[in-house]
């Protein structure tokens, strides 16, 4: 195994491990920008019955459940707790039936991201709301189902072209961000070998984000070289 291929396979054990727990919103620069993104977005719009599509480890369950009132997740790959197995280009469920969809770093990983836009309009009810984020810059990862990646206006033109009226789109994340990621994530992956090490690495490294994060509040260009944007759209009444 390559030490590239080390990294990768060393960050997926990891975010596997912290899944559904504070820590796997600080292991690199991209998660900690996007979930602080995320969060705003959602207490301002999830409410009512929602699905978590592409909800993979359900990292942001804990977040979503107390904004509505019933929560739901979906992906294609099964997982323990999953409510509904299906693929989000085509799943089959009642149309209609949800008040918030959210979404997040999920359609690069499709093959036809414009259907799966489709199918979570098709499920929302009229007035509901998707939350809908996805990378601009970021590694590849996930291969080979890692296809695309994503500006705003073609955010906005998925959305638009699938019946929905964009509330919002944001970039999130800036230049720093995006290069701290890489040094942030090959620390943190090389201390998992040395397991008693690991805890005092995620200390520092939570340290290192947040100031990087905090300088890219204000030179990292965020309108030039956004890591992620962030979409938010709603189902007119018919």
């Amino acid at each position: 195994m390559g030490f590239l291929s080390t990294i990768k396979e060393n960050s997926r054990e990891i975010a596997d491990a912290t899944a559904g727990s504070p820590d796997y919103f600080e292991l690199a620069t991209t998660n900690l920008s996007l979930y602080r993104a995320l969060s705003d977005a959602a207490r301002k719009h999830v409410s009512g019955r929602l699905l978590d599509a592409g909800a993979g480890r359900q990292a942001y369950r804990k977040m979503l459940e107390p904004l509505c009132a019933r929560y739901e997740s979906l992906d294609y790959v099964p997982h323990r707790g999953l409510d509904h197995h299906a693929d989000l280009q085509n799943t089959k469920l009642p149309a209609a039936q949800y008040d918030a969809i959210f979404c997040t770093q999920v359609i690069q990983h499709l093959p036809e991201p414009q259907r799966a836009v489709h199918e979570m309009a098709r499920l929302l009810r009229p007035g509901g709301r998707l939350v809908l984020s996805a990378p601009h810059m970021v590694w590849l990862h996930n291969e080979p189902h890692d296809y695309w990646r994503f500006t705003g206006h073609g955010l906005r033109y998925l959305a638009e072209q699938a019946g929905l009226r964009v509330l919002t789109v944001k970039p999130v994340g800036g230049l720093i961000c995006f290069l701290a990621y890489a040094p942030s994530t090959a620390a943190l992956a090389l201390c998992w070998w040395a397991r008693p090490l690991f805890p005092a690495a995620l200390f520092c490294n939570k340290l290192f984000i947040r100031a990087a994060l905090w300088l890219d509040s204000f030179f990292g260009a965020r309108s030039l070289y956004p890591t992620n944007f962030l979409l938010v759209a709603d189902k007119p009444p018919a």
